[in-house]
């Protein structure tokens, strides 16, 4: 075992005695804390190089980052309240560049509309484009514009069919299976070319057969995968042109995407009147990272139990577990009862629209009648949860299990000061949301 801390083994014993191994005089709470701080700066990283991929200004994202990797440092920092405080400023920051990356992607490829999204059907010479980023995805689509290959999205790229700048294109033609851990067999199964241009990667198994056909690009990387530099397409649509068409995709289902915030704003008068009335009683913010296993299955049956005077509103990839299910409208009203935000980067997008119901009704966001329920798996996750903990949201479920670098004490110290809840039983935890 090493100490991280001290950099001495447990051969030699940690340099401040008498403390637990790992922690070298900070207790394991504060060492858990600085791991948390530590996750969430990789969310952060993440739509901060996105955003500035698109020219923002990202100067004070960058600032927080710099100054949270300094208050890490080993032996400089004791103070319960002030990793608190410093974990607070992460989330802020998470907060501004979520809506910095919101605004370009706005201001590059246009708001958002409803659109509804062809699944699993697939014709022609074909690229699957799987991961987050839209720039990538745009410069993909001008470069393959009348070259006889059709542009199938996978994952968190479905919510690309929903800007108008990238829908233009009609050869950007449906999405290809589900959340990101279904990789290895979609791939396998998939005959045309796979450009991954993200993080969610799941590594090929070695009798995989279609490493041979996968393309990486940026920090991306896979053994094998060739990578693509300053987005030269050139191999990759010579590639595909060669191959067959892909012709094992034949299903007639479909997805909806395109409710970004700025859209569903603009319905602000029909949703206010909703509430006022009585047709829309409850919101719930069913988002997160999904994760394999049959755990996941929790946010099912949260979505296919909520009464029909309930709205969900999702993003991120945990959307993949129920987006199939055709929720329709709230009865009396024009209103779709399922509204996807987009990417997980657009999750800023829930806590605008809960902030202006707030100030239409005069009510403060936690006294909203909305339940935030959040499926967990990897850093990302995490800058959206200290996104909300640093706008004072309380009352939000977490699961199918809970981040495993918080403790008993951490989570005593977030039950007490944010009322977090582990997610239990769907049904029972359904009931206590809209008591």
């Amino acid at each position: 075992m090493f100490c991280y801390q001290c950099e001495m083994s447990a051969k030699d014993g940690c340099g401040f005695k008498g403390q637990k191994m790992g922690t070298c005089g900070k207790d394991e709470n504060l060492a858990r804390l600085q791991d948390t701080m530590i996750f969430g700066l990789k969310g952060l990283s993440a739509y901060r190089y996105h955003a500035d991929e698109m020219n923002m200004n990202v100067k004070e994202v960058d600032d927080v980052m710099a100054e949270t990797l300094y208050f890490t440092l080993t032996n400089s920092n004791f103070n319960f309240d002030q990793h608190i405080a410093q974990l607070m400023k992460v989330g802020n920051a998470g907060v501004k560049v979520m809506d910095i990356l919101s605004n370009a992607h706005t201001n590059n490829f246009g708001i958002p509309t409803p659109v509804k999204v062809s699944q699993n059907k697939a014709e022609g010479k074909g690229i699957l484009v799987s991961g987050h980023n839209l720039v990538m995805l745009k410069k993909l689509l001008e470069d393959t514009e009348g070259k006889g290959i059709n542009i199938y999205t996978h994952s968190e790229m479905l919510p690309a069919h929903g800007y108008p700048e990238l829908k233009k294109f009609k050869h950007l033609k449906g999405n290809i299976g589900k959340s990101w851990f279904d990789q290895t067999k979609l791939f396998e199964d998939w005959n045309g070319t796979i450009i991954l241009n993200t993080n969610c990667i799941v590594p090929p198994k070695k009798k995989s057969t279609y490493v041979d056909r996968l393309y990486v690009t940026s920090i991306v990387g896979i053994e094998g995968a060739k990578l693509i530099k300053d987005y030269d397409f050139t191999e990759v649509i010579n590639q595909t042109l060669e191959l067959p068409d892909v012709d094992n995709f034949n299903d007639e289902t479909s997805l909806i995407t395109g409710h970004h915030y700025k859209t569903i704003l603009s319905l602000a008068p029909q949703i206010l009147d909703a509430i006022k009335t009585g047709k829309i009683k409850h919101f719930f913010v069913i988002a997160g990272c999904d994760a394999p296993g049959k755990a996941g299955n929790y946010f099912r049956d949260l979505a296919e139990s909520l009464p029909n005077d309930t709205v969900i509103i999702t993003s991120s990839c945990g959307k993949f577990r129920f987006n199939d299910i055709d929720f329709g409208l709230v009865p009396g009203t024009g209103i779709p009862r399922y509204l996807d935000l987009g990417q997980c980067n657009d999750s800023n997008g829930a806590v605008e629209i809960a902030l202006a119901v707030s100030n239409a009704l005069g009510v403060p966001v936690n006294d909203l009648p909305v339940s935030i329920v959040l499926s967990w798996m990897e850093q990302k996750a995490v800058i959206i949860l200290l996104a909300l903990f640093s706008l004072g949201i309380k009352n939000i479920y977490v699961g199918p299990k809970v981040p495993e670098f918080f403790n008993e004490d951490i989570l005593n110290f977030l039950v007490e000061n944010f009322n977090l809840h582990a997610t239990g039983n769907a049904k029972e935890d359904l009931k206590n949301m809209l008591s």
